[in-house]
């Protein structure tokens, strides 16, 4: 098992989507990253790369990861933040976001 090692800096913030065009998360760079969608949120938002879209019954390879309101990804070892990207049910759904560096 490798050593913990501890963090320098903690960014938290927000990004709200879209319906139309996936919005990219904000550049960052980190060691890992934890997302949130909001509660409140009027429907799921869906992460994932530069592509990604509403998942729609079909097989391919762009389909976001669903968040429900309130659901929580668990940490994600990225090295900046704008390697995702998010679209959503609704305009103007939110997402936070807790990275460590």
């Amino acid at each position: 098992m490798k050593p913990l090692i501890p963090f320098k800096t903690v960014i938290s913030g927000e990004v709200r989507g879209g319906t139309l065009v996936p919005t990219r998360l904000p550049n960052i760079p980190c060691s890992m990253v934890k997302i949130k969608a909001m509660i409140g949120n009027g429907g799921n938002v869906y992460l994932g790369g530069e592509n990604v879209t509403v998942p729609n019954g079909t097989t391919d390879q762009t389909s976001g990861y669903p968040l429900d309101e309130g659901d929580v990804l668990d940490w994600i070892p990225i090295d900046n933040l704008n390697k995702l990207y998010l679209i959503c049910d609704n305009n103007g759904d939110d997402i936070v976001y807790i990275a460590f560096r």
